[in-house]
């Protein structure tokens, strides 16, 4: 996502090491144990709900793994990142410098599963059209390729997994080819080719003039999209309905600004719950006394001191690429009603995290926070529910249709 996935990463991870460190093809024994300690001293220590027994017995099998291989760093990189993807959540992820400029060149292309079949939704090929159905990757069938690979993938949810399956350049060689149906093949060949993706931007129109507008926002990274945002609010003030479409958005910032300019009533925060350890609990300790303690906050209530830019009817339009601070987003305007949300459950994954940056480019994030809805009812991994339920189908894609938005416009302009 999408999102946040790994094209997020790249951004997150942008760094001052050493270039010679960077460089390097190989990584030292002494490197390799001491960024190994610190990956499990970072996940004991932040991560929630962590099965401590279980982590163990996997920290055991990378160790072993590490420690007896070769100095190959490319091969450290995909072991840590399995080792870290084992705890299930996309907001805890071991990403390198070196492997991305290496390995990590974009393939110019999304795609997500839909009906049994992986279904391209955005190219920047010539060669490739949204609605292609990808059928094998060098002759593998695409979900076998997915399967032997998602280990890898941090990710919250199985779905979630796949999400991000194509935004993970790095579990792809330099060069493959697709299958694809109708007997079509496409050489991918991304050491040879640049496919940059387009800068994205915020954009509007009226759906029904003076009546419904449309706002499609891409991220929420910086501020410059949600002030377009606004922009776009104070053209349709007016409007009886606005329709912002949220789809495939991966946060990637504070949405508050745009959140206030909508919301029109009082809603409640996240509960949130995390682990404290060391400090008062070791004055405490005895043998029965646990060295980590769960914390719990929960009723906070945001209430309203300014008048929000639009206060008319609001549909949201969300799916899996919904991420982070995109669910950070819609999360109150579900739970409060100000919003009707039409389309896919989102991603189901948001943290606030502990990140550490080693020397030699590598980073390592762990969530650090759990977050469950207000009512404490589970949100990582599940996803916010829409109102409206709708799945595109290939055949959509690769008609140019919107289902969803075709949805939209239908109960905006039907209720007016």
């Amino acid at each position: 996502m999408i999102g946040l996935r790994s094209t997020l990463l790249v951004i997150l991870a942008a760094s001052t090491t050493d270039s010679t460190a960077r460089s390097s093809a190989e990584i030292s024994l002494r490197d390799r144990v001491f960024i190994a300690t610190q990956i499990y001293h970072q996940v004991a220590t932040f991560y929630p709900e962590l099965s401590q027994k279980q982590f163990d017995q996997d920290y055991r099998e990378y160790l072993a793994g590490i420690l007896n291989a070769s100095a190959d760093r490319k091969a450290f990189d995909l072991a840590s990142m399995e080792l870290v993807a084992s705890l299930h959540d996309s907001h805890t992820w071991f990403y390198d410098d070196w492997l991305a400029m290496n390995y990590g060149q974009p393939l110019g292309f999304t795609a997500y599963r839909f009906d049994e079949q992986w279904v391209v939704v955005q190219s920047w090929r010539s060669s490739l059209r949204v609605g292609d159905v990808i059928k094998a990757v060098d002759g593998i069938p695409t979900q076998r390729y997915f399967e032997e690979r998602q280990k890898y993938i941090s990710a919250s949810s199985r779905r979630d997994a796949g999400t991000s399956f194509f935004h993970t350049p790095v579990l792809f060689p330099e060069r493959f080819t697709l299958g694809l149906d109708g007997n079509r093949e496409v050489v991918v060949d991304r050491k040879h080719e640049v496919t940059q993706r387009p800068a994205v931007k915020t954009e509007g129109r009226w759906l029904a003039e003076g009546l419904v507008g449309y706002i499609k926002l891409p991220m929420f990274r910086g501020i410059e999209t949600q002030v377009a945002a606004l922009d776009f609010l104070k053209q349709y003030r007016g409007a009886r309905t606005v329709i912002l479409d949220i789809r495939g958005n991966p946060g990637a910032g504070d949405p508050s600004l745009l959140q206030r300019a909508l919301m029109d009533r009082s809603y409640p925060l996240w509960t949130e719950h995390s682990a404290v350890h060391g400090g008062f609990l070791l004055r405490a300790y005895d043998i029965a006394y646990p060295e980590k303690s769960d914390v719990t906050t929960r009723e906070a209530t945001v209430r309203l001191h300014d008048q929000p830019a639009f206060t008319g009817r609001l549909i949201l339009l969300i799916d899996r690429g919904c991420t982070c601070a995109c669910e950070d987003f819609a999360m109150p305007f579900k739970v409060s009603k100000r919003a009707q949300l039409i389309g896919e459950t989102t991603a189901g994954s948001f943290s606030f995290t502990n990140s550490t940056d080693f020397e030699n480019g590598m980073r390592l994030n762990i969530a650090s926070v759990r977050h469950t809805f207000p009512d404490g009812s589970r949100f990582e991994g599940v996803g916010i529910t829409p109102d409206i339920e709708i799945h595109p189908t290939a055949k959509d894609f690769k008609q140019g249709k919107d289902p969803v938005l075709d949805r939209a416009l239908e109960v905006a302009i039907s209720e007016r």
